[in-house]
């Protein structure tokens, strides 16, 4: 490289260092142009001052599972029903949240009345 390429990457470092807020012009507009961007000096730089983790903020924690026939799995576990739902739900255990499945409208429907015939009335 020669002197002047130097002195630019070493002033495009000593700016992203600095944490100048006006660092994608420079970028744009220098002579070396795409190349100013992927040399591997530049990038180290980059990763290692614009990506730092992030923790998460949140806990996660499990959902209810949904089940045909819901059970205790402990003793702290109890029931409860809520929206035509039965629930179980354990406070010492978060994981053993459960809630039953909801039937489908037609299988809930009562058959008031049946024929067997081979000739509809209708």
């Amino acid at each position: 490289m020669s002197y002047i390429a130097e002195f630019r990457m070493f002033a495009l470092a000593r700016s992203l260092l600095t944490g100048s807020r006006n660092i994608y012009p420079k970028i744009i507009n220098s002579i070396a142009g795409f190349h100013a961007i992927t040399s591997p000096t530049i990038s180290q730089i980059c990763k290692n001052t614009f990506l730092k983790p992030i923790t998460p903020a949140i806990i996660p924690n499990c959902g209810f599972k949904v089940v045909g026939k819901v059970r205790r799995r402990c003793k702290d576990c109890y029931f409860v029903r809520r929206q035509e739902r039965m629930y179980v739900i354990c406070r010492t255990h978060r994981r053993h949240k459960q809630m039953s499945m909801v039937k489908r409208e037609k299988n809930t429907w009562i058959l008031t009345h049946a024929t067997q015939s081979k000739i509809r009335p209708w």
